[in-house]
C-alpha cells in the first residue's frame, strides 16, 4: 500500500479514533485526510499534526483534481526519502535542529535543494562547516546526500507507468537526463531504466543506506 486517503466522518459524526490507531500501527504510511470543513475538523488539526498527518485536504477548497493527483503521486516517493533519512537517525540525533530540518526537507522535496550551498544555507552553516560536520560523523559528503535524496524519489517514479526519464529528471531538478543517468550508473552499476527490475525495494534501501555513510575520501566520485 502506497498511500491512504481517509475521511474521518461517519453517519454518527466525526470519529478520529480509527485514524489514530492506523497512524500508530503504520508509522511510515503516508496518510491524507480528505474531509469537509467543520468546527470539529479544525479543532482536530493540531492532534493530527502531532500524530504525523501533514496533509489535510478540504473538500471543495483545495481539492482541485490536478493538484490532488500530484500530491498523491508525490507521497510514496516522500516515504522512501523518509526511510532513507531514518537509516542515519543515530547520527542526526546529535545534529542541530536547523540541520535536522534541512535534511528532512531535502529528503522530502529534493528538487528544492539545488546544490551544497543551498543545503548549507538551510542548515544555518557555511559549506565548509557542513562538510566538516558530515566528515566528523562519518556521513557521506553533502553532494552524495543530495544525490541519495534525489535517487530515493527517482526510484519510486521510475516504477510508475507514464513517467519517462525526462519527466523524472525534471521533477528532481536536473537540467539533463544524461547527468542523472550517468550518476545512477556510476553509483549503482545500473541504468535508470532497469533500476527497479534489478534492485527490489529492500536491496535498494540497503544500497542507499550504504551510500549515505562515508566510504573514503572520494565518496563523491561520479556524483558531480
Amino acid at each position: 500500500m502506497d498511500v491512504v486517503v481517509i475521511d474521518p466522518r461517519t453517519d454518527q459524526g466525526t470519529d478520529f479514533a480509527p485514524l489514530y490507531a492506523l497512524l500508530e500501527r503504520y508509522t511510515t504510511l503516508p496518510v491524507v485526510v480528505y474531509t469537509a470543513l467543520t468546527p470539529e475538523t479544525l479543532r482536530s488539526t493540531v492532534g493530527l499534526a502531532q500524530r504525523g498527518v501533514r496533509h489535510v485536504v478540504l473538500r471543495g477548497f483545495d481539492d482541485e483534481p490536478r493538484r490532488f493527483r500530484e500530491l498523491l503521486e508525490r507521497l510514496p516517493a516522500n516515504r522512501l526519502g523518509s526511510e532513507a533519512l531514518a537509516t542515519i537517525a543515530d547520527v542526526l540525533h546529535g545534529a542541530s535542529p536547523l540541520l535536522q530540518r534541512a535534511l528532512a526537507r531535502m529528503y522530502e522535496s529534493p528538487h528544492l535543494v539545488a546544490d551544497v550551498e543551498s543545503l548549507a544555507h538551510s542548515a544555518g552553516m557555511t559549506r565548509r562547516t557542513l562538510d566538516r560536520w558530515l566528515e566528523k560523523n562519518a556521513l557521506a559528503s553533502a553532494r552524495v546526500l543530495i544525490f541519495t535524496a534525489r535517487l530515493a524519489q527517482a526510484y519510486h517514479y521510475l516504477g510508475e507507468k507514464g513517467f519517462r526519464l525526462d519527466d523524472v529528471t525534471k521533477k528532481l531538478g536536473y537540467a539533463s537526463p544524461r547527468v542523472f543517468a550517468r550518476q545512477v550508473r556510476v553509483t549503482t552499476g545500473l541504468a535508470p531504466s532497469v533500476l527497479r527490475e534489478e534492485m527490489p525495494p529492500e536491496k535498494f534501501m540497503t544500497a542507499l543506506a550504504s551510500m549515505m555513510r562515508r566510504r573514503g575520501a572520494r565518496d563523491d566520485a561520479g556524483v558531480q
